[in-house]
């Protein structure tokens, strides 16, 4: 991780982690904007989480025990930059499942 901060030592970036647990329905990230995001799929999940765009009815991206999305800078949307709370994520399994973000800004 130090390395990414490394690359913009003039202009350090701060992280910030976070986890939510399976929900049957279409839920709403918590509010947080980012340069770059990144999900991870809990190694221990059983079912799939998908991640989609927010009121949108978007195809979502489906991930499984262990996926990574790895680094992405989100998408701009009419000059603004979209945030955490632009993502959903929905899991059948409900609470049992866990999804890990991290949001560099």
């Amino acid at each position: 991780m130090s390395a990414i901060n490394e690359q913009f030592s003039d202009n350090p970036m701060t992280n910030i982690f976070g986890l939510v647990s399976g929900t049957p329905t279409e839920t709403q990230f918590p509010s947080g904007t980012a340069k770059l995001l990144r999900f991870k799929a809990d190694p221990n999940n059983n079912e799939v989480f998908k991640i989609g765009i927010w009121g949108t009815t978007a195809p979502s991206w489906p991930m499984s025990a262990g996926d990574d999305t790895g680094w992405f800078a989100p998408p701009t949307t009419d000059g603004n930059t979209r945030g955490l709370q632009d993502y959903s994520h929905s899991n059948v399994s409900g609470s049992a499942e866990q999804l890990h973000y991290w949001l560099q800004k």
